[in-house]
């Protein structure tokens, strides 16, 4: 996620779905991002329609790891591990940067100011290297039961809970203030409510698709409300502690909303069948 993305003038773009995908890819990976300077690329704010695509793309090549590494015969732990080490390289572990930054400004601060600078603080406390422990071995776990399914039906699964994940962060920007003047998310600037319904329904349309075909309906549509009330529950924490959103907030809400939705595909695959 780069943060050189402060907003543009307020002319008017025409809808370039190619650019503003580019566009979303840069500013949520790593990824060497073709062209994205020579397209008359839109401000990000316009790009976020194409977050959930973004998204999606993380998380297939995110899956596509899993599976090849599992049919390698490698063990399943190692198997998760190194699936979970190429999705933290494609995007920088930016967004789990800002779960550990605030579980830290909120365990650890007293007042609203404490909180805002132990989140911008770049160092890692006690909290926020408890939370990332726990993240990361039960993203472990979750992959590794993502094992038992067909190869494609993994992807599917990897690849819809980044996706909405990443939509719900749009909502975010969209319904919640700002908690800082300045940060990343005032850079990255607030999406239109056109822009967000359109972000919120390419990734639950696809999400809930995606659960259904692979599990069964009732998982996709769980997944998708678990991911809905993750995010509530960020953004209700959010404006108790700190009173807005922030980059850290977002980061937080993404991790923890494509976890829930993670959670509810792993229970769904160790129901035993009827």
């Amino acid at each position: 996620m780069s943060d050189d993305f402060a907003p543009r003038n307020g002319a008017r773009h025409r809808i370039r779905p190619v650019a503003e995908l580019l566009v979303a890819l840069r500013f949520l990976t790593r990824l060497p991002v073709p062209f994205v300077r020579t397209l008359d690329a839109p401000p990000l704010d316009a790009a976020m329609t194409m977050f959930p695509l973004a998204g999606a793309i993380i998380g297939a090549l995110t899956g596509s790891v899993l599976i090849l590494a599992g049919l390698a015969g490698l063990p399943e732990l190692l198997t998760a591990s190194l699936a979970i080490a190429v999705g933290l390289i494609i995007t920088g572990a930016l967004h789990e940067d800002g779960l550990s930054d605030v579980v830290d400004g909120f365990g650890g601060g007293h007042t609203r100011e404490q909180r805002l600078d132990i989140m911008r603080d770049s160092r890692i406390g006690a909290y926020g290297a408890l939370a990332l422990g726990l993240l990361l071995m039960a993203r472990a776990s979750l992959y590794m039961s993502f094992l038992e399914l067909p190869p494609w039906g993994a992807i599917i699964l990897i690849a819809s809970a980044a996706a909405f994940s990443r939509a719900l962060m749009v909502d975010l920007l969209w319904a919640t203030r700002p908690a800082r003047a300045d940060g990343l998310s005032v850079l990255a600037g607030r999406p239109t409510r056109a822009r967000t319904l359109v972000a919120l329904a390419l990734g639950g349309i696809g999400a809930g698709l995606g659960g259904a075909f692979v599990l069964a309906p009732a998982a996709g549509a769980v997944a998708l409300i678990a991911a809905g009330l993750s995010l509530a529950t960020v953004r209700a924490l959010a404006m108790r502690k700190v009173g807005g959103q922030t980059g850290d907030v977002c980061g937080a809400a993404q991790v923890l909303s494509e976890l829930a939705m993670l959670a509810v595909y792993g229970a769904a695959i160790s129901l035993p069948s009827s």
